[in-house]
């Protein structure tokens, strides 16, 4: 089976994160550009990233800044998120099984596969961290877990993968793992992050996708 993260390998979520993040910033004259924010704090939770920026700027975010950019962002999301590029050409070229092992919550995983169309290439098999006590990766939890519901070993299912974290989940699951290093968000030194995390191959394009299987 073919185990895909959500964010920035199906869908272009991550390219929005980093422009909302970079407006948001902006309002209390803080200038951190959307290749610059997912070199430094990819796959880093919003919380960490607005401590690091307070601490580094010395600037007292509000304490809703936070809630208030999830808001802006689930708005974006609603409004401007698209699959990425090749993505549902793919889905129907594979013949493998395919799942969705995401760290997004469950709701976040669900809006996004429909504002794109993808829900029913994965429906039932669709999971995130949550539903296994939110280890979040590089623990392997959730990678396990898709395997279990999917009935199948561990050794049997394809990881694809876009940050090093997760790279490194899948590799502790005893899966392979392809790094792909092809959505909007791509910085600069993504690709040998996701290698030296232990990505088998790293790839940018999704039409290549099946020639690494």
């Amino acid at each position: 089976a073919l185990i895909f993260d959500l964010d920035g390998v199906l869908v272009d979520s991550e390219l929005l994160i980093g422009r909302e993040v970079s407006v948001a910033l902006s309002a209390f004259d803080i200038e951190l550009n959307p290749s610059d924010y997912h070199a430094r704090f990819h796959y880093v939770r919003l919380e960490r990233v607005a401590d690091a920026i307070s601490v580094e700027h010395g600037v007292a975010l509000p304490e809703d800044f936070v809630p208030q950019l999830r808001q802006r962002l689930n708005a974006a999301f609603a409004a401007d998120l698209n699959a990425v590029p090749g993505v549902e050409a793919m889905l129907r070229a594979v013949t493998q099984p395919v799942a969705v092992a995401s760290g997004s919550v469950p709701e976040g995983i669900d809006l996004k596969l429909r504002r794109t169309g993808l829900y029913e290439f994965f429906a039932p098999h669709i999971y995130s961290v949550f539903d296994v006590g939110a280890a979040r990766k590089p623990a392997p939890d959730v990678f396990l877990y898709t395997a279990a519901q999917l009935g199948l070993a561990p050794a049997d299912c394809v990881v694809i993968e876009d940050a090093a974290a997760g790279v490194s989940a899948g590799v502790a699951a005893g899966m392979r793992v392809l790094g792909f290093s092809g959505g909007g968000h791509a910085y600069p030194g993504l690709s040998e992050k996701l290698r030296d995390a232990g990505a088998a191959v790293v790839f940018d394009d999704m039409a290549d996708l099946i020639t690494h299987i």
